[in-house]
């Protein structure tokens, strides 16, 4: 996968781990539970896929342009 993609999946997964999906289905317990455990994986997951990403944008370009690195990864102008 190539690390833009990787960045926007990452991002992807992240934002939406922040989604309460028990409280917006009305789950209760145990139910309500499972569903937060999963929101935390997905935003674990979402960190590890971005920050890789990001890593090898540290890498190109050093540290003072891997924001725009990875800005122009994100809005699909960098692969």
């Amino acid at each position: 996968m190539p690390p833009g993609t990787r960045l926007r999946v990452g991002v992807l997964l992240w934002v939406a781990s922040w989604i309460p999906y028990g409280v917006l289905f009305g789950l209760r317990h145990p139910w309500l539970e499972i569903t937060w455990v999963v929101e935390v994986l997905l935003g674990l997951a979402g960190l590890a896929l971005a920050g890789t990403a990001f890593a090898s944008a540290v890498k190109e370009g050093g540290w003072r342009r891997a924001p725009g690195i990875a800005w122009r990864a994100m809005l699909g102008r960098v692969a």
